[in-house]
């Protein structure tokens, strides 16, 4: 069972954002304003954490997660996913109608 995984339609979003703004990173930092969602984010200038580690890649999107998370979900698959909506105002996918959301589950 793999780690991060992302829905079909999660994957399809990612692209599209992609393609409007270019190399994309994915920040899950537990912090204030949607900190437990993932956000995602241009990757070019954008500052990565020390207090964040890297779980993996969707759509070739490298992934971060706050370090006691991180922890918090070892053992657990995290699954990226997207409904309509509006979603966390700084993440890209907000303007295009979409929210990233995360849900996980125990790994067997």
């Amino acid at each position: 069972m793999e780690k991060l995984v992302a829905t079909e339609k999660a994957v399809e979003v990612i692209e599209l954002l992609k393609a409007k703004h270019g190399n994309l990173v994915f920040e899950q930092s537990s912090g204030c304003c949607d900190g437990t969602v993932p956000m995602c984010f241009t990757k070019d200038g954008h500052y990565i954490s020390s207090q964040l580690v890297l779980l993996g890649e969707i759509a070739g999107v490298p992934y971060y997660i706050d370090k006691h998370q991180s922890e918090y979900l070892k053992h657990m698959q995290v699954l990226v996913d997207v409904m309509e909506g509006q979603g966390a105002s700084f993440s890209l996918e907000s303007a295009e109608g979409f929210a990233f959301l995360m849900k996980s589950k125990v790994m067997k």
